[in-house]
């Protein structure tokens, strides 16, 4: 049967007023300016052997820039790309070497475009790289057509990507365009399994999965897409895919700075598109669909169709006009090292305005950048996803330093409680009703401590002492609290300075009390850890005066045989009430408070940071005889009733009830730890490993040790790292992040080691050195 005049799908069709009206109504101003296409063909039909396919033979004989430019502007009119990721054109006859030749040719010609040559497996990887030093390719466009068997569409990805390209990509930081194959893409075990292995074993290799993963059917990228999660070194282009779902998996689980728009020239010049099928996908122009005989369906460009999807997508993500241009403008030319079409906000600029209208530059003392590397280290971020971290700039770090400050215990965005909070949003996070989440809340809490009864639920970690404080003086109609530790902001903590330096050697040093009341001084005494001496000193002459004893169970050191268990007795002794502080250390040695490790009950527990993963949630755990005071005294706040981080904390506390996240912590930090002391010895550093493997710590035993940690810093800023004196890992670390910090840091223990020889540290590190406790910013 003849084709209907409209749909012809193998002739480069005439542009449409239909067409026209398409873009300017849909998506002329979705699509930013100065678009960069990450996947187009270029070729010479003489290179594609007989019978030359149709949808090429319908073009010129020669295919340049100067083609592409023409044909994407008639139907992208003022928006059509100014630079591109190009490649010859596949046939399993292919002159190969001729199709990389007309390619270079073209590349020469276009300082704002890169080019991917073909590599088949067949090819000698000797003169493959001559090629590479010689014609300037960033990698490679491998094709199932060149795998050694009649139907490709079934060849395992190692049969058509010769093992030297992916040792090439590595030792050049090379990239590697996949069109994945198999039935269901991604979805499949075999291809998901080829993917992490060699993207783990290469490193430095950039792989990109053309396609969206091959998501012609959404589905396949939907399911298969979280198998890839935590790889730094996998992309993706939007190249011909018409199904929105693909799209928004993909941006879901990497962001908008991993899908990078490609239109797929010449496939854009089909009247066609791909549709999901069952558990498949289905090309319109296979069946010659009459659209003569509909009323509503007309078809149009695949481009079109394409770009119509991202947008789709593109929306339900709540995406905004930055994020759009990282996928169409700034993304693939970051990564490829060509020059951003216009200026990115400056990160330090951004920070230093922020110091003029924020006291303090930021709102918790453990973000400013003064306390890693001044005026280096970036103050903001754009997107965090499991230990990546992307700064304003569009930079993009691996985080091995506080990790959220000890909130995202699973890792930022985690999937399943990133799922409950926008369940929660989208059904409405405010209401004149109270969230039921709360309930489900306390009674998963309640049964993972089965010494406590009741709960109350805050917003963040320091409200949250201040409650439990407020509780114990109800409950015993006290004032006094004796503390060891650091316990957050409010007056009754910091009223321990109130007359001298008490908290100095609790964490945190020259925490000034300016605006804590005078008439507090004496109310708040402190005592070190594992010192049952100090703290009876407080009890020999406050011990009737005395709420509480305030106290992390554990941080960074275990409890002395008998100390908890002295506590304890000390606080039934006088009747005192015992509240530990699981705020930092909670979830991280055992599911919920490490005191359950250490077999210590308290009357009150308190929680926050992890108990959300990054979500303001706070809860008082206690027991019913100590929380019932809650109800004598007045504590009360509109936001403690939202539905956030109820929903977040309830997700987040299953899934640590599923998952041995302790073990995880231990783990990773155990090989941090090992690659600090073995990289320090290496290079005859006065390496200090303290803390504990779930919270590490790194010091120089040296009189320069601060500036040490900030040149230390200021230089694994370079190659992709947030690292600092202190590593707080998290489930989303995996052993090849690790060998990635730890190759990094090799090199830059190596330069530390030259500056203490060469009593340069401060001289190298490009800015000031950073603050080692609480200061005024000026």
């Amino acid at each position: 049967m003849s084709p209907v005049p409209e749909i012809t799908p193998y002739v480069w069709a005439e542009i449409t007023d239909y067409d026209l009206d398409l873009w300017h109504r849909h998506l002329a101003g979705f699509v930013p300016p100065d678009a960069f296409d990450a996947h187009a063909h270029l070729w010479r039909t003489q290179d594609l052997g007989s019978p030359t396919p149709a949808l090429a033979a319908a073009g010129p004989a020669v295919v340049t820039r100067e083609v592409y430019d023409e044909r994407l502007s008639l139907w992208m009119p003022d928006r059509s790309p100014t630079g591109g990721l190009f490649f010859p054109f596949p046939t399993r006859v292919l002159d190969v070497e001729g199709a990389n030749r007309h390619l270079a040719e073209e590349m020469r010609k276009d300082p704002d475009s890169r080019g991917l040559m073909i590599a088949t497996p067949r090819q000698d990887p000797a003169a493959v790289e001559r090629q590479l030093d010689d014609d300037g390719f960033v990698g490679f466009k491998v094709y199932h057509l060149f795998a050694d068997r009649p139907d490709t569409l079934f060849a395992p990805t190692g049969e058509f990507i010769p093992e030297w390209a992916w040792e090439l990509a590595d030792q050049r930081g090379l990239f590697i365009m996949l069109h994945m194959v198999l039935p269901r893409a991604v979805a499949e075990e075999e291809n998901q399994r080829y993917i992490r292995e060699h993207c783990i074993r290469y490193p430095n290799a950039k792989l990109i999965l053309a396609h969206a993963a091959r998501g012609f059917c959404g589905r396949h990228t939907v399911e298969g897409i979280a198998s890839l999660r935590g790889l730094d070194n996998v992309f993706f282009d939007t190249s011909a895919v018409c199904e929105a779902s693909a799209f928004e998996a993909i941006l879901e689980v990497f962001g908008p700075t991993r899908l990078w728009h490609g239109a797929d020239f010449c496939v854009t010049e089909m009247r066609s598109r791909c549709v999901n099928l069952a558990d498949g996908f289905l090309w319109l122009d296979e069946i010659r669909a009459d659209f003569s005989k509909s009323r509503f369906a007309r078809p149009t460009l695949l481009g079109l169709e394409s770009l119509l999807a991202l947008k789709e997508a593109c929306e339900n993500q709540h995406l905004d006009a930055t994020d759009v241009e990282e996928i169409f403008c700034l993304g693939a030319r970051r990564q490829l090292g060509l020059p951003l079409p216009r200026p990115v906000p400056d990160v330090q600029a951004a920070y230093r305005v922020a110091k003029s209208l924020i006291p303090g530059g930021t709102q918790l003392l453990s973000k400013r950048p003064e306390m890693f590397a001044p005026e280096q280290w970036p103050a903001y971020y754009r997107e965090a996803r499991g230990c990546e971290v992307i700064d304003l700039e569009g930079r993009k770090f691996l985080d091995f330093s506080l990790g959220g400050i000890l909130s995202t215990i699973l890792g930022a965005a985690d999937p399943d409680v990133n799922a409950a909070v926008i369940r929660r949003v989208s059904l409405g996070a405010m209401s004149t009703l109270q969230t039921h989440d709360e309930v489900e809340l306390a009674q998963e809490l309640i049964e993972i401590h089965p010494w406590a009864e009741q709960v109350r639920f805050t917003r963040s970690g320091g409200e949250t002492m201040a409650v439990a404080v407020r509780i114990a003086r109800a409950s015993t109609g006290r004032d006094k609290v004796a503390l060891c530790g650091y316990h957050g902001w409010h007056d009754w903590y910091l009223a321990a300075n109130l007359g001298g330096e008490n908290l100095g050697g609790h964490l945190l040093p020259g925490l000034d009390p300016a605006g804590v009341p005078a008439a507090l001084a004496g109310h708040t005494m402190t005592f070190h850890y594992n010192r049952l001496d100090e703290l009876d000193e407080i009890l020999t002459q406050h011990s009737g005066e005395l709420a509480a004893i305030v106290m992390e169970p554990t941080r960074y050191t275990d409890p002395e045989p008998g100390f908890l268990e002295g506590v304890r007795e000390r606080c039934d002794r006088h009747g005192i009430r015992l509240i530990f502080d699981e705020i930092s250390v909670g979830w991280r040695l055992c599911p919920g408070g490490a005191h359950l490790k250490y077999g210590v009950t308290p009357d009150l527990a308190v929680f926050a940071k992890a108990l959300g993963n990054g979500f303001p949630v706070g809860a008082v755990v206690g027991k019913a005889a100590t929380m019932e005071a809650a109800q004598r005294s007045f504590i009360s706040s509109t936001f403690w009733t939202e539905g956030v981080g109820p929903a977040a904390a309830l997700a987040c506390v299953r899934k640590m009830r599923r998952i041995d996240v302790p073990a995880h912590l231990a783990a990773i930090g155990n090989l941090v730890r090992t690659g600090w002391m073995e990289l320090g010895g290496k290079h005859g550093l006065p390496v200090k490993v303290g803390g504990r493997p779930e919270m590490a710590l790194l010091a120089f035993e040296h009189p320069e040790s601060a500036a040490l940690l900030t040149l230390m810093t200021a230089r694994m800023l370079k190659r992709g790292f947030l690292a600092a004196g202190g590593f707080n890992s998290m489930l989303a670390h995996e052993e090849h992040h690790v060998a990635l910090y730890l190759a990094a840091l090799d090199e830059v223990f190596a330069e530390l080691a030259s500056a203490i020889a060469a009593n340069d540290i401060t001289g190298r590190i490009g800015g000031p050195v950073k603050h080692t406790g609480f200061a005024r910013l000026t």
